[in-house]
């Protein structure tokens, strides 16, 4: 008798402190029966829905221009005809139609007075990728803050430049 009275009151004694533990920890594990399986965290929505997302969608309207690397550049390489991305050479000249990126314009920002037209044929909503030599050289960072000034928001610098493209790719035009 004495055994069974003292099975019960460390019986009751082990339902208050389990009870007790979980009002003090407030867990989320039920009680009862097995815990809830872990579900994976998802985004509630996407920054854009997949049938509108784009390589250039990152690039939203901004005060200053982003400052983008070689595998940032390839990919809006690739899609700059489907995605209005369009490539201005910043360099002079003599230098462009030496070698330059496929497709790219050349509005070399020493002379940029020469090139008002060229300005008001391109579209403002675009993204415009700049780039020049590269390290030291900050014709493309000039070049960027003057079509800042002349309303242009999607502006992207390429920091490596034409001398990094002209090592890593393949992808070079000349002006004869």
């Amino acid at each position: 008798m004495m055994l069974s009275r003292q099975f019960l009151v460390m019986l009751v004694a082990a339902v208050l402190l389990g009870v007790g533990a979980r009002v003090v920890q407030k867990t989320t594990v039920p009680f009862w029966g097995f815990p809830k399986p872990i579900e994976l965290i998802q985004p509630k929505m996407g920054f854009a829905a997949v049938n509108t997302a784009s390589p250039d969608s990152a690039f939203v309207p901004a005060e200053q221009a982003y400052l983008v690397d070689f595998s940032t550049t390839m990919g809006l390489y690739s899609k700059r005809t489907k995605y209005n991305v369009h490539f201005i050479d910043a360099r002079d000249v003599p230098l462009y139609n030496a070698g330059h990126i496929p497709g790219a314009v050349n509005i070399p920002f020493e002379k940029v007075a020469q090139y008002t037209e060229a300005f008001n044929s391109m579209p403002a909503g675009d993204l415009y990728l700049l780039y020049c030599d590269g390290g030291d050289c900050h014709l493309s960072k000039d070049l960027a803050e003057y079509m800042q000034g002349k309303g242009y928001k999607r502006l992207a610098v390429y920091e490596g430049g034409w001398n990094e493209w002209s090592k890593e790719t393949e992808f070079i035009e000349k002006k004869e």
